[in-house]
């Protein structure tokens, strides 16, 4: 029965979100990139394609007027390195 405990054990998955750090990312991340973060990170879980909602939410906020358009693309490549830290 000990046998079979820890082998139930091994399946734990090591790979896991840490919003911790990405928290700790955002915090240094310039204005426009912070504004993409914090759309964004509400939308990141298991099976979500991060550059798609990146690339949505970046757009939206463009278009919107809430970021400058003309580094809307380096913020977004900013925010989603940040991001990438509370992937699943």
């Amino acid at each position: 029965m000990g046998l079979w405990l820890l082998a139930g054990l091994s399946v734990i998955p090591a790979a896991h979100a840490d919003v911790a750090a990405a928290n700790a990312c955002a915090a240094s991340l310039p204005k426009d990139a912070k504004a993409i973060y914090d759309a964004t990170l509400p939308q990141v879980g298991p099976g979500v394609d991060l550059r798609s909602i990146v690339t949505s939410n970046t757009r939206h906020l463009a278009l919107s007027g809430v970021i400058a358009r003309d580094t809307a693309r380096s913020s977004a490549v900013e925010a989603a390195a940040c991001l990438k830290h509370a992937e699943p």
